[in-house]
């Protein structure tokens, strides 16, 4: 799904976050407007080398090119990430890169000490389908796939033993009837280390993640779980879900940057520019080109409506 819409902008322990809060927050200008007195933060839940650290590096560059201001990344544990721009309240030269995942499904399973309505939900800049990879070879076919799981049942890879690979996998053992065996994994690359390996027979990833073993001849892509064709060329053939009979809406790890709590409006204009200016420009077009995702901007009303919706996709699919 290509869309791009714009709308009108309208637990972990504590003392992990001791210190925090102390940074500065800015200055307001005679005009109204808002700016970072020093370099700005992009807090990132994840370890460098997925998604979340991808996006993060991109928007980073993105915010230096596009408002002059230095940004750097900052990689944390996932729930740590979020809690430490949830406790800097009205501080606005510190920003997170959000998904599904650690914004939706992970608060519904755990007592994270957060939900996504904590925070100042910036935008929605773009949307990330999952894939299902084997070794290469091992498959002929998605439906050869789906027979051999229909019997005895695969072994497959997910990140975590919850948040959004675990609900992913669950709604495609129930659309093709199959026994999908959960491995748990730390990180996409430890999931295709398992599946080149022979340790399990499948992955669920997302495709900037696999991209180069499929490019290398080390993975096939089975099976899509979006709605139409990818664009990118090593996924343009790849099946589709609903192409096998199943009419499951299968879960997207959108992606979204989002603000502290209270963030007034001259500093969400400051961000809500410098997201604009980066999603119109080519190095936003290369991201998410080279990382094979469905290009987005959902701000506003309509992305307040966006994330609740799929919160209550996941509500019904747990239920």
């Amino acid at each position: 799904m290509n869309r791009k819409i714009v709308a009108t902008t309208s637990a972990l322990s504590l003392l992990l976050l001791t210190g925090c809060g102390q940074g500065s927050s800015g200055e307001t200008h005679d005009d109204g407007t808002w700016s970072p007195s020093g370099t700005v933060e992009i807090a990132v839940g994840a370890q460098p080398g997925g998604g979340s650290d991808i996006l993060g590096r991109a928007f980073a560059s993105g915010v230096e090119e596009h408002t002059g201001d230095s940004a750097v990344v900052e990689n944390y544990d996932t729930v740590e990430g979020v809690l430490i721009v949830k406790n800097e309240p009205g501080k606005a030269d510190i920003v997170g890169v959000g998904n599904y995942s650690n914004m939706v499904v992970r608060p519904h399973e755990q007592d994270v000490g957060y939900t996504w309505k904590d925070y100042t939900q910036l935008a929605l800049v773009a949307e990330d389908v999952s894939y299902v990879v084997a070794q290469s070879g091992v498959f002929s076919s998605a439906e050869e796939m789906i027979e051999q799981a229909s019997g005895e049942g695969l072994t497959i890879a997910q990140v975590g033993s919850g948040a959004a690979d675990s609900l992913l996998t669950g709604q495609l053992a129930d659309a093709f009837n199959m026994t999908l065996k959960p491995v748990v994994y730390e990180g996409g690359g430890d999931s295709i280390r398992g599946v080149l390996s022979g340790d399990v027979e499948l992955a669920v990833l997302e495709a900037a993640e696999f991209l180069p073993q499929v490019e290398a001849g080390e993975l096939d892509v089975v099976l899509s779980t979006g709605t139409e064709p990818a664009e990118h060329a090593e996924l343009s053939d790849v099946p589709l879900a609903s192409d096998l009979g199943t009419d499951q809406r299968f879960s997207t790890q959108w992606r979204v940057i989002f603000g502290a709590p209270d963030l007034d409006e001259a500093q969400q204009e400051y961000w809500m520019d410098a997201i604009e200016a980066w999603t119109e420009s080519d190095a936003y077009d290369e991201y998410i080109e080279s990382n094979a995702l469905s290009p987005a901007l959902v701000t506003g009303d309509e992305l307040t409506s966006y994330i609740e919706d799929s919160e209550q996709d996941l509500l019904e699919n747990t239920e």
